[in-house]
């Protein structure tokens, strides 16, 4: 099958000057989860509402399977489910008639939309029973697992679900993180985020967007390998004997030559983070110098890069090229 969706030289400009999103390429494989990072500003939604015919690209193109959307007719988007990152609803309804509502929007007959509806609730492990409830009484989680059975509930091919885990709770995010992965391989989902966590937990690709372009894409285990020169961060723990001495010991420490970004706090240890150009040398003279001070080393070791210090790296080189 051909691929689930191709963006051309996508540009939104506003009427303000900004430039929400750059000439922004991109081709999402079908039967990915696929997921779109960026902070909070970086033009991730606006994409997202491109993609779904609510706002009007400057430039570019968009194609959906092959087929390239054209803007204000709704036959474009039958193949896209989307979960806005605030979804609203019709309180006073009950779920029932709110989601068909949703399918006869769709024109879907009556019978297939209830029949739609057991087939998701069963995937997406919503009782049935919850159906009769008020909108009004749900929870923030319910609401989400709500409005993605109405993404869902017209057979898209393409289901786009913008910040579905922020402002839930632990519990909340792991179900819906539960749902996303039991999507997979059924439906191509792009999964909006600035979660890092939840990325690593359950996408297949991503692309990080900061200031509307484009700065890195490929699977997680790509964009791990071709970062692994980041140097790894150094974590050490120190039981608390240094009395007047710590701003001496802090000031060795930050001479080596090998070490840099040092940071550290105290609590009832001192707890020291640094990058090093040399982890034999680290290993070597770091515990000598702490055992120089009477100090007593309770932790010495090396984490690799993960997405968070790859995402703080390229978007820190993005910002500086600016």
């Amino acid at each position: 099958m051909s691929d689930a969706l191709r963006l051309v030289n996508l540009t939104k400009k506003f009427k303000n000057g900004v430039t929400a999103v750059d000439d922004f390429n991109l081709t999402v494989p079908h039967g990915s989860v696929y997921g779109f990072l960026g902070r909070n500003g970086a033009g991730k939604t606006t994409t997202l509402k491109m993609i779904t015919g609510l706002s009007r690209p400057t430039s570019g193109e968009i194609y959906i399977y092959d087929k390239k959307i054209e803007f204000g007719k709704p036959a474009s988007y039958n193949n896209v489910g989307y979960l806005p990152d605030v979804p609203e609803y019709y309180s006073y309804m009950t779920a029932r008639e709110f989601l068909f509502l949703c399918g006869r929007l769709h024109k879907m007959p009556d019978e297939d939309i209830k029949k739609r509806i057991k087939e998701i609730f069963e995937l997406i492990n919503f009782e049935l029973k919850r159906l009769n409830n008020k909108i009004s009484g749900f929870s923030r989680g319910m609401k989400q697992k709500l409005g993605i059975a109405a993404a869902l509930l017209h057979s898209p091919d393409l289901i786009m679900l913008d910040e579905p885990t922020s402002a839930l709770d632990p519990i909340g995010r792991k179900e819906t993180i539960s749902i996303i992965n039991s999507l997979k391989q059924r439906y191509t989902v792009i999964f909006s985020t600035h979660i890092l966590s939840d990325v690593e937990r359950v996408c297949d690709r991503i692309a990080l967007i900061e200031k509307g372009a484009l700065i890195l894409e490929g699977s997680v285990q790509e964009i791990k390998s071709r970062n692994s020169g980041l140097n790894e961060t150094l974590c050490i723990e120190i039981l608390n004997k240094f009395d007047n001495k710590l701003e001496s010991f802090l000031a060795d420490l930050e001479k080596l030559d090998f070490v840099s970004d040092l940071n550290y706090d105290i609590s009832e240890n001192i707890n020291i983070n640094l990058r090093t150009s040399d982890e034999q040398k680290a290993g070597e003279a770091i515990p000598k110098l702490i055992a120089g001070y009477n100090g007593v080393l309770c932790k010495f070791e090396f984490e690799t890069a993960n997405l968070e210090d790859i995402f703080v790296s390229v978007t820190s080189k993005s910002m500086e090229g600016k």
